[in-house]
């Protein structure tokens, strides 16, 4: 795995922990932070101390200077906000050459459809990267259980404070709860049903600690719409697929408050704008350096995202459940100062970086934009990968009768 590397917004929350993970795994020669917070790049290369690594300015609003940081790259990490992603992919394409991973995972079928311009320009980009990665392997070593299976429930256990967040965080969880957004959907019987309401579709679910069980409800995650296109999920001939999740309870509280206030109509958009501003300020805590050990001195739980997985079937005609979770490591910095919310943001950044480097080292045969479900990934290898970075894979349930590879207890 030799070249150039550059990971843009790569001293973000989410990124930070790919840049690190690439600092530990990889054998790219040259690996680029390239970001506009230059405090926050040096500091994350302080921690890294590695010839290998850099950090080059770049302004995201402005195509032509990530062409410039893109010129010579042999590899992409896109880390930055969605708002930023068609001027990405110009830049990509217009270098040519790249193959890459993309955190961002809006507007579907716009993106996809430039695959055929991307494979022209001898690019590979790996769209909807980052924590759906491992939603979708989870499904899709479920469904290895089975021969037939009924319904895949995706579940998302985020648990973080109110004031443990990032500007990009806090915009993503409210525009999952906006009853505006026509995304919230499921699976059903071979056809996706969209448009369904905020906080419905509830159902208990049991994450392990410190989440527990919680009541879930559905979230305007893309499993539903891409999941059957996973060839595991077609030879099974799913029938029912939804994702669900739950935030604490300081989140939902604040959620269900802006839907009684009524914040989401086009004519409070200033208050909107004005809450999500000060709970933007308040996370800013969140992003202070320090130990590890003094971070969450005041609480006895770290914040975690906690991805599970749910699947009924039937293996040699008997009906059964399998169910998997995947849990992230703290710390994952290795003591070093760091943020509360850069150790939170691993279960995103570090499945950037295995797929990266899976791609470099040819474990994957694509071409164009293409997504986990399309990738030729193999579930077992990627979480072989994340196990070794200290994830843990826990089969909760597994058939009796299954006749597939599983993960260890």
């Amino acid at each position: 795995m030799t070249g150039k590397t550059v990971v843009l917004g790569g001293s973000g929350a989410m990124a930070s922990g790919c840049v690190y993970d690439l600092y530990k795994t990889s054998d790219f020669d040259e690996v680029v932070i390239a970001d506009f917070d230059e405090e926050n790049s040096r500091r994350l290369l302080e921690i890294i101390d590695d010839d290998r690594f850099s950090y080059e300015s770049v302004d995201a609003t402005d195509t032509d200077d990530l062409i410039r940081v893109l010129e010579d790259a042999d590899y992409v990490v896109n880390g930055l906000p969605y708002q930023f992603e068609d001027n990405v992919l110009d830049a990509i394409e217009e270098v040519g050459g790249i193959s890459g991973v993309d955190l961002n995972a809006f507007d579907f079928d716009q993106i996809l459809d430039r695959s055929d311009e991307f494979a022209a320009a001898d690019n590979e980009l790996w769209f909807a990267n980052g924590g759906l990665v491992s939603t979708i392997a989870l499904g899709m070593l479920g469904c290895q259980q089975f021969d037939e299976v009924d319904e895949v429930n995706f579940y998302w256990g985020m648990l973080r404070l109110l004031t443990q967040t990032t500007p990009g965080l806090t915009d993503t969880v409210t525009y999952e709860h906006d009853p505006n957004v026509d995304e919230r959907a499921k699976w059903v019987d071979g056809a996706v049903v969209n448009d369904l309401p905020a906080f419905s579709q509830k159902r208990q679910f049991e994450f392990p600690s410190p989440i527990g069980e919680r009541e879930t409800y559905v979230i305007s995650h893309p499993e539903p719409v891409t999941f059957p296109k996973a060839p595991i999920a077609q030879e099974t001939d799913i029938n029912n697929v939804i994702t669900r999740g739950v935030w604490h309870d300081e989140w939902k509280r604040y959620e269900q408050t802006l839907h009684a206030m009524n914040a989401f109509d086009e004519e409070n958009e200033d208050v909107l704008e004005t809450l999500q501003d000060h709970v933007k300020s308040e996370g800013q805590r969140a992003e202070q350096w320090g130990d590890p050990d003094d971070l969450l001195a005041d609480q006895d739980w770290t914040p975690q995202t906690i991805l599970s997985v749910e699947v009924t079937g039937t293996v040699d005609e008997q009906e059964d459940t399998a169910v998997f979770h995947l849990e992230q490591p703290y710390p994952f910095f290795d003591g070093n100062e760091i943020t509360t919310m850069r150790e939170y943001g691993i279960y995103v950044g570090v499945p950037m970086s295995v797929t990266l480097q899976l791609m470099a080292a040819g474990e994957t045969d694509t071409d164009g934009v293409f997504i986990t479900e399309t990738s030729g990934l193999d579930p077992e290898r990627y979480f072989e990968e994340m196990e070794a970075r200290g994830f843990d894979l826990v089969a909760e349930s597994v058939p009796e009768d299954a006749t597939t590879p599983t993960a260890s207890d």
